[in-house]
């Protein structure tokens, strides 16, 4: 985990997307490819400040309801720590255009928001385990969002917000 730097090929992951590659018997599909491809093609992984808090949750929700030990989620959390993924700061603005997303999304609260603020004043595309959450931005007319387990065509994700 790095602190945020610009770059031009910048992706937004989700704490979800993340888990997944690390443990993935906890994930739906599997993710390792299409997350070494970015690695590999030296695309800048980032995500908004709340990114560590969630990942911590979800491997400790994992160890709670027993689908991994105590152990196998230590180091799991080391690993997700570990991986290249700039943390952005948060800061006014994004506060402010995550409230707005959430609004646009029907959201009671914004944690999901922070990831579609954050692609937008990057202008990159947002991938998410979450297919309520690409549902609801597809919904809102949104194309940059996509579902980690989506097919892997060419062309596929290279769609970007306006910034």
């Amino acid at each position: 985990m790095r602190n945020s730097t610009a770059s031009s090929s910048v992706t937004v992951i989700d704490a979800s997307t993340a888990v997944w590659f690390v443990l993935p018997m906890v994930g739906t599909v599997d993710v390792s490819r299409r997350f070494k491809g970015w690695i590999q093609a030296g695309i800048q992984l980032t995500a908004p400040m709340l990114w560590p808090a969630e990942i911590v949750s979800s491997v400790r929700f994992s160890v709670y309801r027993r689908s991994i030990s105590i152990e196998r989620g230590r180091i799991a959390l080391e690993d997700l720590l570990a991986l290249p993924v700039d943390v952005t700061p948060t800061s006014a603005p994004l506060c402010r255009a995550a409230f707005e997303w959430a609004g646009r999304l029907g959201q009671a609260r914004a944690y999901d928001a922070f990831y579609l603020a954050l692609a937008q004043e990057l202008g990159a595309p947002f991938w998410t385990a979450d297919r309520r959450l690409v549902n609801g931005a597809r919904q809102a007319g949104v194309s940059w969002v996509h579902w980690i387990g989506e097919g892997d065509e060419k062309s596929e994700g290279d769609e970007k917000p306006e910034p």
